[in-house]
């Protein structure tokens, strides 16, 4: 493992930390296929993708490594997962593994640091795995203003993906992935958070990115790029200034091959072998660590709502011009 290291130390104006690492995030609500899509497009030998960092969610470290005290209504099994995925990351770009024993160092050196900011946190990780581009996705960074904010203010030279899925897809995910808080998280009340994270979440990121330079970001939807990725990838490739043949592709097609896919060996492990494998892993979506190969999802459909999520009219006109702003035909 590298040695300790004082925080990283490059500030702007106003003593603000600033980055000169130019890294790329991939930003969109939870549920959009993010893991999969990170893993595919990691496979390029130009970019290092990690695992969800969680960089910008918290003011410093120390907030990151208290959650489990500051957010009682999470299932233990939840706090674990987000801060494994970190460890995960700080195992491997130090010492080439994800053992139990350098997952435990790895969160040795991180509460050492628990001062740093999470974008110190992700510079260190920047400067190890140089001169790859490091690619980066984490819901969180898309949830709060504040969040989003300090990743565009800590890393003025990244370019962003935003990426989209069906909402409809989207939030019956969310409510299938959160029903686990179990109450108050239920029935309408689940159905309308589902619904407020996609339509707030794709907002936000859509007024931050209309404030760049156009060749600062570019936006696709989960769907085309997982349905047709030898079609999708050439364009994308080109625009982050990257390599691109159909060997690049095949080879990027492998998510499988991902560092921080689910460690369960190969497809004939069982499924609740690799379940438990995926459990353990974090920094990602749990199904796709269980079972990270590439699958194409559902072809879109019309954007229409289940009349009992009880949504008023209202809000179901404005995710529905939202979803057609982002590429989804209306019902």
């Amino acid at each position: 493992m590298t040695s300790p290291a004082a925080a990283p130390s490059r500030t702007g104006q106003g003593g603000a930390y600033v980055s000169r690492h130019a890294p790329v995030f991939l930003l969109a609500p939870a549920r959009s296929c993010s893991t999969v899509c990170l893993a595919l497009l990691a496979g390029h030998p130009g970019l290092y993708g990690f695992p969800e960092l969680l960089a910008f969610e918290h003011p410093a470290i120390a907030d990151l490594l208290a959650e489990r005290d500051s957010r009682p209504e999470w299932p233990p099994a939840w706090s674990r997962q987000r801060l494994r995925g970190v460890c995960r990351a700080i195992a491997q770009v130090h010492e080439s593994t994800q053992d139990e024993a350098a997952i435990g160092r790895a969160r040795g050196w991180l509460d050492s640091r628990a001062g740093w900011t999470g974008a110190q946190l992700l510079d260190h990780l920047l400067d190890e795995v140089a001169p790859r581009t490091g690619l980066e996705k984490s819901p969180e960074t898309s949830a709060t203003d504040r969040a989003l904010a300090s990743c565009l203010a800590a890393f003025p030279r990244a370019r962003f993906i935003h990426l989209t899925r069906h909402p409809a897809d989207t939030q019956r995910s969310m409510r299938q992935h959160w029903s686990a808080l179990g109450p108050p998280w239920e029935g309408a009340v689940l159905a309308a958070h589902c619904a407020s994270a996609w339509y707030l979440s794709h907002l936000r990121i859509m007024r931050a990115l209309d404030k760049l330079a156009p060749e600062r970001w570019i936006r696709i939807r989960a769907e085309d790029l997982l349905r047709d990725p030898h079609a999708r990838l050439p364009a994308i490739l080109d625009w982050l200034g990257l390599g691109c043949s159909t060997a690049v592709i095949d080879t990027m097609l492998q998510t499988e091959r991902w560092p921080f896919a689910g460690q369960s060996g190969s497809r004939r492990a069982g499924q609740a072998d690799r379940a438990r494998q995926a459990g353990r892993a974090g920094g990602g979506d749990p199904k796709f660590l269980a079972a990270p190969w590439l699958r194409p999802p559902a072809r879109p459909g019309p954007v229409t709502y289940e009349p009992e999520l009880g949504f008023p009219a209202e809000m179901q006109r404005r995710m529905t011009e939202l979803a057609r702003q982002l590429g989804y035909c209306g019902g």
